[in-house]
């Protein structure tokens, strides 16, 4: 069965993420210099992989923009903070 929560802040989505499961997720639509973005963050221990997408006419990813291996929560913090720009749109699953 899939299962997805909504986040509705940030302070939110920190708190969860720090807890974050290894067979657990997060999705979140944010901005880049090429426009609207779709990313993802899995941990693996200590670490978090962010993968960014561009987004398709019907909001499905498409190509993959960059894959950034983070050591820590304060490097994925940052990397969070220069995508969101506005209102957050972010899911766990």
């Amino acid at each position: 069965m899939y299962y997805e929560d909504r986040v509705a802040s940030f302070s939110e989505l920190e708190r969860r993420l720090r807890v974050l499961d290894q067979d657990a997720g997060v999705r979140l639509i944010g901005e880049s210099g090429r426009g609207k973005v779709l990313a993802f963050v899995t941990r693996s221990g200590a670490k978090y992989t962010l993968m960014l997408y561009s987004l398709s006419r019907t909001g499905a990813p498409a190509k993959r923009l960059q894959a950034l291996e983070l050591d820590g929560f304060d490097g994925l913090e940052e990397e969070l903070r220069k995508l969101v720009k506005g209102r957050l749109r972010a899911w766990v699953y």
